[in-house]
């Protein structure tokens, strides 16, 4: 190396706020595998997606619940289906899985970031401010349990 400082991936959808950004484009990176893989290796890599994707979510939750965000309840039950969805195709042929994980799980990961997770970090960034989310009906937590 050259002395340079190798420059970070940038995410398709930069939000401003570094972890999301830094574990987007490291999870958009994985998606994009899924072209190219060899088809023995699918399962494998979608495997490492299903769990890049929880530990993306749970340091999210992390950032999230120490700024107060008042979207946390909505944003979380998201993150439960987008596993869930993940997790989902079971055993299929080679085509079928390679097409869940570049076609399915990309636009299910691109539509939470160009939704929620905006939303989100226009919060965490000052953008917008708690009063933006007075409309929302939220279980509050820890409430029935």
């Amino acid at each position: 190396m050259d002395g340079a400082m190798e420059a970070k991936p940038k995410p398709d959808h930069p939000l401003g706020v570094p972890l999301m950004d830094e574990d987007h484009a490291r999870l958009e990176a994985m998606i994009a595998r899924g072209a190219t893989a060899p088809d023995h290796a699918l399962e494998e890599l979608l495997q490492a997606i299903v769990l890049e994707m929880s530990e993306h979510f749970e340091r999210e939750e992390k950032l999230m619940r120490a700024q107060a965000f008042p979207g946390l309840h909505c944003h979380f039950a998201q993150h439960k289906l987008l596993l869930e969805e993940a997790r989902r195709p079971g055993r299929v042929e080679p085509a079928g899985l390679r097409r869940h994980i570049s076609e399915y799980v990309a636009q299910m990961v691109q539509s939470h970031v160009l939704t929620l997770d905006t939303v989100t970090a226009a919060f965490l960034k000052g953008e917008i401010g708690e009063a933006s989310f007075d409309g929302l009906r939220l279980p509050i937590e820890g409430a029935g349990t």
